[in-house]
């Protein structure tokens, strides 16, 4: 039987905003969450936020200078101690830490990014959370289609793109699922997934404009899919994993745009108030 959480849903908004309008450090909320979650329940919630751990994961493998992330699971000093030790880590990256190590690639031509997230799709694919299933099946879909679309952009050689993995496409497009396939071998300009996926017209528009607005969107269509996923019993794990998700979309932009991502956490904060109801006899 599902656990529910009526006490952390109730406060998440007090999580985020103080009297001063300051944003709490992301460490911080992770913390507290976390805390107040089943073992089962940490687990799942974690797994949403793994994508931020995955580029932490490959910019400390390869040294690179990007900027640590902090929206992850891990902070710098705890991703560095599991890496001399990985056995607690997920399986999905001992996997590629091993390939790495060896100078194997598990996924020839794609980057190293791009082959942990591979990886970490397939396992998300297995997962036994329908939530956690649904959600990293837009988000792959998602991010194939507006690579696939980028590249046509870029390149501006449409047909070369519809024949084998040696194009382009097939060194960003990852997994094999039907929309990833078509990605890399329709040259429609929706790729024929228009019927199936019926974002991909406005990933289409969002691309005849500038880069900035284009994230814009996209972090948009998310933000809209998660509301589509969140379940009917709001006090469930998933409504945490939600909250989450949007939290890191927040955190992004008011890093990269601080009056935008204002503008998403007011919503945020907003859109959990006006939907918190107090189960009766609670």
């Amino acid at each position: 039987m599902a656990r529910n959480y009526y006490y952390l849903v109730s406060s998440l908004p007090d999580l985020l905003i103080d009297d001063s309008k300051n944003v709490p450090a992301f460490r911080t909320v992770v913390g507290e969450v976390m805390d107040e979650l089943s073992t089962e329940d940490r687990e799942f919630v974690s797994a949403m936020m793994r994508p931020v751990d995955n580029r932490n994961l490959v910019n400390m493998l390869e040294q690179n200078s990007e900027e640590f992330d902090d929206r992850g699971n891990y902070s710098r000093e705890e991703l560095a101690a599991a890496v001399r030790m990985p056995g607690d880590l997920p399986e999905y990256m001992q996997v590629f830490m091993s390939a790495h190590k060896e100078s194997r690639q598990l996924f020839p031509g794609l980057s190293a990014l791009d082959q942990l997230t591979w990886l970490f799709y397939d396992a998300m694919a297995e997962s036994g959370n329908d939530f956690s299933r649904n959600w990293f099946e837009f988000d792959a879909n998602l991010r194939n289609v507006a690579v696939g679309i980028n590249i046509r952009k870029e390149l501006g050689h449409i047909e070369a793109l519809a024949t084998d993995r040696d194009r382009p496409a097939a060194l960003t497009v990852v997994g094999r699922g039907d929309a990833a396939e078509a990605v890399l071998r329709s040259t429609a300009p929706d790729f024929g997934l228009a019927s199936s996926l019926p974002w991909v017209e406005k990933v289409n528009a969002l691309s005849k404009g500038g880069l900035t607005d284009m994230e814009k969107g996209l972090d948009e269509l998310r933000w809209g899919m998660l509301d589509e996923l969140s379940p009917l019993d709001y006090f469930q794990a998933e409504t945490v994993a939600v909250f989450m998700v949007k939290l890191q979309i927040v955190y992004r932009w008011l890093k990269l745009d601080p009056v935008t991502g204002r503008e998403k956490l007011d919503k945020l904060v907003s859109e959990l108030m006006e939907s918190f109801v107090m189960p009766e006899g609670f």
